[in-house]
């Protein structure tokens, strides 16, 4: 193991506390080496960037790049407010708000949009139930942050200085409730998006401090700086490692469950505002009866609206497969007595697909069950996006899927049939971060009524079929009452 080259993403975490160190120290001779404590904290934020426009650039595909380089833009704008910030108090005292706050607003503002653009791809059928966990938790906090630092902070402030002091814990307040989102969603988990976390959490104890300390007048720059330092590696390290390419893989569940965690962060965040009423009354002081008033009611219409929305959810999970997000067999056969019962009148034809994930087993027991379910949620993936608009794709059982084609006569069944077996088995699948394998399936096909006006033998002669493609070899489409197709090469 002599030689072995460390990852380039440990790199930025190594570098923390060097860099925080150098500065600590440098932070003692501010008066005579301001340049070199600007240049130790201003590295910092230029690994950040340089980082994640590198793992951009070398793991994200052209159009699937822009939460990492809105992440990069919005650090990109902090390392421009910190030097304006440090040319302006070259020559003086900087005024606020100056220029340089400007540029911190920016900053916020692209990695809140960043953080949004990866809960979006992460959760694409979540958005409204995110969006109420989400605000839910923001009001609770923007309360808080309201009666316990952003009315101290600004009185006797006005005008622009006002505005501004409002601003940046407003701005803490959106980047805290996307950040919310993004936990408590579904989705992957890698290393890179704990490192993303890790950055979050330090960006927000960082600034929280600040304010803490500027409400006090204890104000610890060097300390402060050095959490912000931290937090920023922690960025750089998030874009440099491999697994930012699966932060954002879509999730297959359709709708967030109310697990424990949820509920409980719901309801500890919906009992704020009364906490905070008893609180400031047992104090002696300010009540903020207005502000905590509005609280309440937009609390309770918000978990009133989730409450009615779970309802909705669990009616919907209850037709769809937990993992890979389709419909349930349960469903699919309901769906096939419709259809059924519809061509009998109309005389319309309907097609039964059955599909079969090849040597299924051989998946498990080679590479482990996580890797099974990611190939059969990408074998689902796959399927949805070859099929029609209004045709049925179920899991059907274990690794076995099926599709219902409502008006698919049998000329034109075998050619969906194959665009099913040739977008499923020509691509590899991943299976691990650095790990590709040839996946094929087998398939067989029925329609009613040329095969049979039963629904029933619809689906028994489907499963003959997909028997007979096994048999003769896997990796085929059999139609029933003919040969099996030839092997996709």
């Amino acid at each position: 193991m002599a030689g072995r080259r460390l990852p380039l993403w440990i790199g930025p975490l190594l570098l923390a506390p060097v860099l925080t160190t150098a500065y600590y120290v440098a932070g003692h001779f501010a008066g005579g080496f301001a340049a070199v404590t600007q240049l130790l904290y201003s590295s910092a934020s230029l690994t950040a960037v340089a980082g994640l426009v590198r793992g951009a650039l070398r793991y994200r595909p052209r159009g699937a790049r822009r939460p990492w380089l809105l992440l990069a833009a919005g650090q990109g704008s902090m390392l421009i407010g910190d030097l304006v910030y440090f040319v302006l108090g070259r020559s003086g005292e900087v005024p606020y708000p100056s220029v340089a706050d400007l540029w911190y607003l920016g900053g916020s503002l692209g990695f809140t949009l960043g953080l949004l653009s990866l809960v979006r791809r992460r959760t694409p059928e979540w958005d409204l139930p995110s969006l109420l966990d989400a605000t839910v938790v923001a009001v609770a906090v923007s309360l808080l942050g309201w009666v316990y630092l952003i009315h101290p902070l600004s009185a006797g402030a006005t005008g622009p200085a006002q505005a501004a002091t409002v601003a940046f814990p407003v701005m803490d307040l959106m980047l805290l409730s996307v950040g919310v989102r993004l936990m408590i969603g579904a989705g992957t988990r890698p290393r890179a998006f704990w490192l993303v976390m890790l950055w979050l959490v330090g960006v927000l104890i960082g600034d929280t401090t600040y304010a803490v300390q500027a409400l006090l007048g204890t104000y610890d720059g060097v300390f402060v700086d050095g959490v912000w330092m931290c937090a920023v590696l922690c960025l750089a390290a998030a874009g440099l490692h491999p697994s930012m390419a699966t932060v954002d893989e879509p999730s297959p569940a359709a709708a967030p469950d109310a697990t424990r965690t949820r509920l409980a962060i719901l309801a500890v965040a919906s009992v704020v505002a009364p906490v905070t009423l008893g609180v400031q009354y047992l104090r002696g002081a300010a009540l903020h009866v207005p502000e905590v008033t509005v609280a309440c009611v937009v609390l309770f219409l918000l978990v009133l609206a989730r409450m009615a929305g779970l309802v909705g959810v669990q009616r919907t999970m209850a037709i769809t497969d937990g993992l890979t997000g389709l419909r349930t067999r349960r469903y699919l056969e309901e769906a096939l007595r419709t259809e059924a019962d519809r061509c009998r009148r109309t005389g319309a034809s309907l097609a039964f697909v059955l599909v079969d994930v090849d040597h299924f087993k051989r998946v498990n027991d080679t590479y482990g069950h996580q890797a099974g379910d990611r190939v059969l949620v990408e074998v689902a993936r796959r399927m949805r996006q070859v099929v029609r608009t209004g045709d049925v794709v179920a899991r059907y059982g274990g690794e076995e899927f099926a599709v219902l084609l409502p008006g698919a006569d049998p000329r034109s069944v075998a050619a969906i049939a194959g665009s099913i077996h040739r977008g499923v088995s020509t691509a590899p699948f991943a299976v691990g971060d650095d790990q590709l394998l040839s996946v094929t399936i087998s398939v067989g096909v029925a329609c009613l009524p040329d095969d049979t006006h039963e629904v029933a033998e619809l689906t028994r002669i489907a499963d003959q079929a997909l028997y007979a493609a096994k048999a003769s070899g896997r990796n085929r489409v059999v139609l029933a009452g003919t040969d099996p197709l030839p092997a996709a090469a």
